[in-house]
C-alpha cells in the first residue's frame, strides 16, 4: 500500500512540472501535422485550443491546486456563456481588422521599402518574434485597463471571478474582447505582414498555454515562471488586493512584465485562494447584468458600500494541494 502511495506521489510530481511544456509542444506538433496533411493554417487553431481546454478540465479533477475551486459557486452558467461570446466577437471582428491592417501594412511596406516582416527568417524565429510583438501590445492594453478608471469598469468583469478554473479565463466584457483580442491581437501582426503559418503557430503556442492560465491544477512552473503568465503567476494577478492584482499583466507570457518591472511572484508564500475585487461585493453575477455593469458603476459601488456597512460578505476555505 505504501509503495502504491509513493508511486502515485512521484507520478503527481512529475506531472506537475511537465504538463505545461508537454501540452504546448504537443499542440505545436499537432498543428504542423495537420497543416502538412492539407488543413489551412487558420483551421488548426480552434480544434487544438479546444483540446487544450479539455485536457485542463480533466486535469483539474486529477490534480487540483485548491479543492474548493472545483466546486461550483453558481458561476458555471455565466462562464459557459462567455466562451462562445469570446469566440464570436473575435471571429466577427477579425476579417475587418485584418483588412484594415493589410491596408496599413501596404503603406508601411512602401515606407520601409521591402516590407515590415522578416519573411526570410526560419519559421521558429518568426514565431518567437511574433510572440514578442503580440505580447507587447497586449501587455500595454491590459495594463492601461488597470490604470484608467473608466477602462477598469470593463475589465472588472474578468476580475469578478471568485475562483479560478478552466472555463472562466474567457470571462471578459464584450468591449474588452473587441479591444484586446479583436483589435490588439490581430492588427499589429497583420499590419506587419506576418504569414498565415507563422500566425497560426504563434496562436496555437499561446492558446495551448493560455488554457493553463486559470487552471486549478497543482502544476509548478519553475524557471518557466520567467516565461509564462499562468498558474501561480496569474493567481497573484487575481488577488483581492489591488497592489498585488496590478501586476503580471502578460496575457500568456510574463517577459514584458519582467522587463517593465511588474512581474510579481513572492517566494515566501503561496498564491492567494481568495480572489476577486475587494470592496465590490455588489458586482453582478449574471451574464447580461455584467454586460451593463460599466454603465451603472456608481450604483454598484454604492450598493457595495452599503453591504460593507451592514457587515455582509463572503470568504473562501482552504484546500491547497501539497505539491
Amino acid at each position: 500500500m505504501r509503495k502504491g502511495s509513493d508511486l502515485e506521489r512521484t507520478w503527481q510530481k512529475v506531472l506537475a512540472v511537465s504538463i505545461l511544456p508537454l501540452a504546448v509542444l504537443s499542440a505545436l506538433v499537432a498543428a504542423l501535422s495537420m497543416m502538412k496533411a492539407g488543413m489551412q493554417p487558420a483551421q488548426v487553431v480552434l480544434p487544438i485550443s479546444l483540446a487544450a481546454f479539455v485536457l485542463v478540465a480533466l486535469m483539474e479533477r486529477v490534480l487540483p491546486w485548491h479543492d474548493d475551486w472545483n466546486r461550483s459557486e453558481g458561476d458555471l452558467r455565466t462562464d459557459a456563456l462567455y466562451m462562445p461570446t469570446h469566440l464570436g466577437v473575435s471571429a466577427l471582428l477579425a476579417p475587418t481588422v485584418a483588412s484594415l491592417a493589410v491596408a496599413a501594412g501596404g503603406w508601411l511596406s512602401e515606407q520601409m521599402s521591402g516590407g515590415g516582416w522578416p519573411t526570410s527568417w526560419p519559421i521558429a524565429a518568426q514565431v518567437l518574434l511574433a510572440t514578442v510583438v503580440r505580447e507587447f501590445f497586449d501587455y500595454w492594453g491590459h495594463r492601461v485597463m488597470h490604470s484608467a478608471d473608466w477602462l477598469w469598469r470593463f475589465h472588472a468583469t474578468h476580475h469578478s471571478v471568485t475562483r479560478l478554473y478552466w472555463l472562466n479565463g474567457a470571462r471578459a466584457h464584450p468591449l474588452e474582447i473587441a479591444f484586446r483580442f479583436g483589435f490588439l491581437g490581430v492588427f499589429p501582426l497583420a499590419m506587419l505582414g506576418v504569414g498565415e503559418t507563422v500566425l497560426a503557430l504563434t496562436t496555437v503556442a499561446a492558446l495551448s498555454a493560455d488554457a493553463f492560465q486559470h487552471a486549478n491544477i497543482a502544476f509548478r512552473l519553475g524557471p518557466l515562471s520567467w516565461i509564462y503568465s499562468v498558474g501561480d503567476v496569474h493567481r497573484w494577478h487575481h488577488s483581492c488586493l489591488r497592489a498585488e492584482a496590478d501586476r503580471n499583466y502578460g496575457n500568456v507570457y510574463i517577459f514584458w512584465d519582467a522587463f517593465f518591472g511588474t512581474r510579481y511572484l513572492p517566494e515566501d508564500r503561496e498564491a492567494p485562494t481568495e480572489v476577486g475585487i475587494d470592496g465590490l461585493d455588489a458586482f453582478p453575477r449574471g451574464f447580461f447584468a455584467q454586460w451593463i455593469s460599466p454603465f451603472r458603476w456608481s450604483n454598484i459601488e454604492r450598493e457595495s458600500a452599503l453591504q460593507i456597512d451592514r457587515g455582509t460578505g463572503g470568504g473562501s476555505g482552504t484546500g491547497l494541494h501539497p505539491l
